[in-house]
This record gives structure tokens, sequence and C-alpha cells, in this order.
């Protein structure tokens, strides 16, 4: 009995000695100049050469790892900073505190790693580029495209970045919103980390999905980018860049300039058929090539202050300009109908300018408290004439070629028309002539608060948008049209994690307010979020989003105004449009591994009395019309599920990526009900080597349902190779190389008054050799900048549209 009991207590005494051995070290690493965490350092506990335990920082830069009591070297490590290696001994439970790291004397592109890392966090992606992705990149864009996020779609002709539903992606450097211009000045070089978040929180104002690139700055010196893509075998097509930013002391001063002029050709067909109370009418319409020309500049010049830490003022100049003397809605037709037949000319000329002044500044306060501010004034001009005419043909009329009136281009039209097309106008010829002068302004002014504690963080703010525009409709109508809207909205968010589990709980109010002619109206909506995440460990990720939100009309829509169409249709505003709540569910779960990435991806959200189009008819002057107006319907559901594999292999150098994905989609009106399903898939394979890069891809048609029309897009292709050195870089790529038809786009009314199809087609979009190059000049030394966490912009023209 001694025996056991002496056993027993030496067991005893043994556990308590392991337990006592078996130590807790924890820390916190910061960076040195402006406090902050740094997320996804590696922390290494070695003795001697060997690794005794390892882990990475958390969204709060702290980290834990557990080792028995001795002797250690602690090693810790970041892109972009200096390795710190300090001697630690262990005796029981150690609490190192905060560590700084300082920013590396060596430039970014010496501190590299070999293969690309993802730490997947509960509310983020961090994505390190490897060594291969930043070589084989020329701006913070391109490397975007080397990531390849698999719900990520880039476009090779515009640069836009969008999510696979077709929905548009948040760009941010620092925290600041930013457009894909100001992306395409990042030198890959400086980029520390890429962050994407796919499920983004109430203060990134409703985004679908937030790329923000974590950069290092400069406090000398400065940089040059020129960069530009243009269609060999059509140069009508082409998008060009220019950059260059110069740093003094504590300010920087940017200016940005970009310059995308589109010029091609294309054909249209329409089958439309009218259900009138006085007979049916069906019009099938044939197109001919027709012209659309416009050349947008965009411009911005922007002045940034530091003062260390402690605040920061940004102040931005932007211009966006846009001249179109041949509207995307232009055609040159012949319309047959059982017994007629007309000739069609349909030319639409605009411009605009909408200048704007941003004022953001920012203040960091004691004890991990921030305050922003952001005012921005904006002015939208725009100016509109749009001519229509159709002109009846004689039953033995033949063709041969006809001039447009300024001598531009030719087009096959009739010999014996009635009446010339473009002199006096015939008995039976409609003629429409509408000439637009809009001025808007706006005035949108934020202020946010943030506070932090060990594991929680309080946001609260408010945003409120004023609207004042005066619109001045000339021709076959004449009138003016002044407007004010206000939307209001404040929020609190509050985060908080736990262990692996974290969530995030928001509420706000939304508040809209439309005054038109003493006409007013008045709408709340109360907007709740809920956000979940869990890691269950070994690769395996749960997230859950849900919330409730809203939006207002457009002021376009509003307009008190009735705009003739055509011959057959008139479009009419509607100044009792009330504000929209929507509803939005989603979920993902992921699994990651060293060579293969899964995902599964589901969306429902819901609408409840959306703004969407409704056709009915009405006698005018004698002659039925189909108005088309826009009405708060019954609802719009949307189910999107896009499960994805990701596989890599050669360090990342080689990648292959299939996202299946389907849409279904519910369109409620007042009077009908209309659904569709989209089905499709988005695959891409590309290569990377010493700089050069290999790639290929393809998109199915994307497809989207709203109110009565159903627009079928087309599948895209490219394949290309690029090559990028430090100082330049070039590349040569082919769109749709194996089309037919160029690139198409059908969209349908499902209207039962006013039934159409119509087809777009642009036959010289097919095997079109793009080239591109970009020229990067770097000088100085670097710093870090403060980031601008807030940026809004205003570019809704409040026009309503008489084109087709």
């Amino acid at each position: 009995m001694n025996v056991k009991l002496l056993f027993l207590a030496v067991l005893i005494c043994s556990a308590i000695t392991a337990t006592a051995n078996n130590a807790r070290i924890s820390g916190r690493i910061m960076d040195a100049n402006d406090k902050s965490a740094i997320i996804g350092a590696t922390v290494l506990l070695m003795q001697d050469t060997m690794q005794i335990a390892g882990t990475t920082t958390d969204n709060n830069g702290k980290f834990t790892l557990n080792a028995e009591n001795g002797d250690y070297i602690l090693e810790l490590s970041y892109i972009g900073y200096e390795t710190i290696r300090m001697a630690l001994t262990v005796n029981g439970d150690t609490h190192i505190g905060d560590i700084l790291m300082q920013e590396g004397a060596t430039e970014l592109g010496e501190v590299v790693v070999e293969s690309q890392a993802i730490i997947q966090k509960v509310d983020r992606q961090i994505l390190l580029p490897s060594k291969e992705q930043m070589q084989a990149s020329s701006d913070g864009v391109s490397l975007l495209q080397n990531l390849q996020i698999p719900r990520i779609v880039i476009s090779p002709i515009d640069n836009s970045v969008k999510t696979l539903s077709d929905e548009s992606v948040q760009l941010r450097i620092n925290g600041v919103e930013a457009s894909t211009a100001d992306v395409k000045a990042i030198n890959p070089k400086d980029i520390i980390r890429v962050e994407y978040h796919d499920q983004p929180g109430v203060r990134y104002n409703g985004a679908a999905a937030v790329v923000d690139y974590i950069v290092k700055h400069r406090d000398t010196g400065g940089s040059l980018t020129l960069a530009g893509t243009n269609g060999l075998t059509l140069p009508g097509i082409g998008n060009y860049y220019l950059a260059g930013k110069v740093h003094f002391g504590k300010s920087s001063l940017q200016a940005v300039a970009t310059y995308a002029p589109y010029d091609i050709y294309w054909t249209r067909t329409n089958n439309e058929t009218y259900h009138f109370s006085t007979g049916k009418i069906e019009n099938n319409e044939v197109g001919e090539p027709t012209r659309y020309k416009t050349y947008p500049v965009n411009v911005s010049l922007n002045y940034n202050w530091t003062n260390g830490d402690k605040n920061m003022l940004n102040i931005r100049l932007r211009d966006n300009m846009a001249y179109t003397p041949y509207g995307p809605s232009d055609r040159d037709s012949r319309l047959y109908q059982p017994t007629d037949s007309f000739e069609i000319h349909d030319h639409d000329k605009s411009s605009s300018q909408s200048p704007s002044l941003d004022i953001y500044y920012q203040h960091n306060l004691p004890h991990k408290q921030h305050l922003y501010f952001d005012v921005v004034g904006t002015y939208i001009n725009t100016r509109s004439d749009r001519r229509f005419r159709q002109v009846p043909l004689s039953p033995n009329s033949a063709s041969t070629s006809c001039v447009s009136p300024d001598g531009t281009y030719t087009r096959t039209c009739s010999r014996f028309l009635q009446t010339p097309l473009f002199g006096s106008v015939a008995t039976d010829t409609t003629d429409v002539l509408s000439r637009v002068r809009g001025d808007k302004w706006s005035l949108i002014g934020e202020a946010i608060y943030e506070k932090e504690w060990e594991n929680i963080m309080l946001t609260v703010g408010a945003r409120h948008n004023q609207q004042w525009v005066k619109n001045t409709y000339l021709g076959n109508t004449e009138a003016t049209v002044n407007m004010t809207a206000a939307e209001t909205y404040a929020f609190a968010e509050m985060r908080h994690r736990v262990d692996k589990f974290s969530y995030v709980v928001g509420i706000g109010a939304m508040h809209t307010l439309i005054d038109q002619a003493g006409q007013k109206q008045s709408t709340w909506i109360a907007r709740p979020q809920l956000t979940m995440s869990y890691d269950f460990g070994k690769g395996w990720f749960w997230k859950y989003k849900g919330y409730v939100s809203g939006y207002q009309p457009s002021l376009s829509q509003l307009s008190d105004i009735t705009q003739q169409i055509d011959k057959y249709q008139m479009r009419r505003g509607n100044p009792n449009l009330k504000s929209v709540m929507y509803v939005s569910n989603e979920m993902e779960l992921s699994w990651q591994s060293k060579h293969v990435n899964l995902n599964l991806w589901a969306n429902y959200s819901y609408d409840h009395k959306p703004i969407m189009e409704e056709t009915f008819e009405e006698i005018i002057d004698g002659s039925p019309y189909a108005i088309r107006m826009y009405d708060n319907q019954r609802g719009y559901h949307k189910l999107n599920v896009s499960p994805s594999v990701q596989v890599k292999l050669l360090d990342n150098k080689l990648m292959f990526n299939v996202t299946p994905f389907v849409k279904y989609m519910v369109s409620q009106g007042n009077n009908y009900n209309h659904e569709h399903v989209n089905y499709g898939v988005r695959g891409g394979i590309f290569y990377l080597l010493k700089g050069w890069r290999f790639f290929a891809d393809v998109v199915t048609a994307q497809h989207n349902l709203w109110g009565e029309t159903l627009t079928l897009g087309d599948l895209t292709h490219d394949i290309g190779i690029n090559y990028n050195s430090e100082h330049f870089g070039f590349g040569i790529m082919m769109v749709n190389p194996f089309s037919l038809h160029g690139s198409r786009t059908v969209t349908k009314d499902l209207s039962a008054l006013a039934p159409t199809a119509n087809t777009a087609v642009m036959q010289d979009y097919r095997q079109v050799l793009m080239l591109n190059f970009n020229v990067n000049l770097d000088f100085g030394t670097k710093h870090r900048e403060s980031g601008k966490r807030i940026n809004n912009e205003d570019k809704e023209t409040g026009i309503l549209s008489g084109t087709k």
C-alpha cells in the first residue's frame, strides 16, 4: 500500500513539474513609427539552430507560444522591416510586452519571399506576394492579376476590378479609398502586403469586396510612371496613364492623368412588337455599322501633409471630363413592317465635366483613438443633344451609299427615298429632337470616431449627402426641373474577437428627403449588420455576413418630365418614387493547403419594393405610345452560388483556377413576374518565370435581370505574355482569339405590351492584338505616410435620358 502511495506521489510531482516547465510566451509587435499593429509577422523560437516553436501575429499584432523553461533566441521578421533577434530566458509564463519593429534600410525589392503566402484571418485574407509575382508586375493592378484571387475578375482592356457576380470592388491604399489610376501608380516593390476583405464592414459603405494595398512611402525624392495599352488590329481602343509624385519634408504632391479613347463600329438588330389597343405593330430592324466614339480624360492633383503619427491633412482636386461625339446608343438601320419600311437614324452627342474638391483630415488621440473627417464638393455639368429620325422608304427602293451630314462616314441607304434622310421632312416621318442642359451640385460630409481596446474595436460615424439639381430640357419637350435631395446615415459598429471566433455587430439608420417643386417625401430605413467568422484550424474557415441597407431613387428617375424615345415609345420620370430597403445574407466556407485552395461562396439578397421599370399604354394626341416609367415594384430576389478550385504548383509559379457559378434572379413587378437562371464558369492558367508572365483566361457570359430588362453578355477570353523589369515592361495580348462573331450583347424587354430583343454586335472585337507598355522612374528614400480612411465622390448626373 505504501509503495502504491509513493508511486502516486511521484506521478503527481512529475505532472506538476511538467506543467510548470510548459511556459507561455506572449507579446505584441508594433510599427515603430505609427505604433500600428503588424499583422502576420513571423515569430520563431530558436535553440541553437533548431526551431522549437513558431507562429504569426494576429489582427492586433499579438502572438503566443508554448515552450519549456530554458534559454532561447526569439526571432521576429516581417517583409519590409528589420529582423529582430533577442535572447530570452524562460522561467514560467513570460509576457514580453510591446516590441517595436523598424522599417528595413534596404529596398523592399531586396526583401522577398520565395513563395506566395496567404494568411487567413477571420475578417480578411493577408496576401504576401512571392518573388516571381513581384518581378512579373508593373503596377498594383498587374500584381492583383498575378495574385489570382478566385472571386476577383480584372478587365484586360480598362483594368476595372469586379467580383465574379459583376459587382465593383473597392480599392484602397493604406486604408485610403483609391481609383484604378491610383493603384496603377503603385510601384510593386513598395507593396508590403495586400489585404483582401471579402466581407467588408459598415465603414466600407456597402462595398461587395475591398482590396487594400499596404505600401511603403517616401519622404524625399519622387516617382514618374507612364503606361499604356492600345489595339494593334483594332486601334480605336486604348488606355493611357501618366502619374508623378514628389515629396518634401512632411508633404507630398501627386498628379495623375488618364485617357481612354474608344472609337469602334457596331451593328444592331432589333425585333419588337407593340400590342396596342388600336392594333398590333411588328418591327424588324436590321442595323448597319454605326460609330461609337468617346474621349474620356480624368485628372487629379493630390496634396498630403503628415505630422508624424499625430495628424494628417489631404486635399485632392479632381476633374473627370468626357466628350462623346457618337453615343453608345447611336444606330443607323432599316425598319421593316409587314406593309411599310423605314430608315432609322439615331444620333446622340454629349459632353460632361465634373470637377470636385475633397478635403480630408485625420487626428490621432491618445489611448488608440482616432478621428476622421471628410468633406467633398462636386459640380457636374452635362450637355446632351439627341436627334432621332424615322423616314419612310418607297416600296421599290434600292440600296446605295449615303454620307452622313458631317461627312465622317458612309453607310448603306435607299436610292429612292420619298424624302431625303437628311433633307426635308416627309409626311410619315418621325423627328425627335432632345437637348438637355444639366447642372448638379453636391456636398458630402462624413465624420468617424474609432476606439480600440484589447480585443474590441468601436466605430461610430455619420455621413450626409446634399444635392441640388437644375436640368433644362429643350427640343420636342421643353421644361426646367429643379430638385433637392438629401441622405443622412448614422452608424455604430463593434468588433470583438474571442480566440478563434470573431463577430461584428453594427446598427445604423438612414434618412432620405427629396423636394421637387414643393413636393416632399421623407423616408427612414434601419440598417443593422451582423458578421461572424470562425477558424476551425487545419486550413478550414467559415464566415457569415447579414445586413439590412437601403438606397434612394436617382435624381434622373425622379425628374417630373416625359421624353419621346421614338415613334412608339416615351420615357417618363416618376416624382413619387420611394427609397428602397434591401436585405443581404452571405456565407463562405473555405479550405487552404500548400497546393490546393477550395472555396464555397453563396449570397442571397432581397430588394423590398425596388425601383424598376414598367411599361404601359397611353394615348397621346390620338396615337398610342408605350410609356416606360420607373416605379416601386413588389420585390427582387437574387441567389448566387460559386464554388472554386485553385491549384498551385512549382512554388506558385504555375497556377490553375476554375470557378463555376450560378445566378438565380426573380423580378416581381406590380403587373409582371420574371425569373432567369445564369450558369457560367471562369477559368484561368498562368505561369511566372523571371519577370515573364504567360496567361490565359476565360469568363462565360454574365446575365442580368432587372425589372423587365434581361441582358445577356458574351463569353470573353484572352491569352498573352508580358515581361517586366525594374524600370520598364511590355506585353502583347490577343482578346477573343477563338471568337467567330466578335463581341455580342443581347438585351431583351420582357414586357407584355412591348416585348423587344436587341442584339448589338462588334464584329471587329475578335482576334484583337493589344500592345501594352510601362515605364517606372523612381528615386528617393522611404518613409511611412498616414493612411486616409474615408473617401466620397459624386458621379450621378441626375439627367433623364431619352435614348433607347
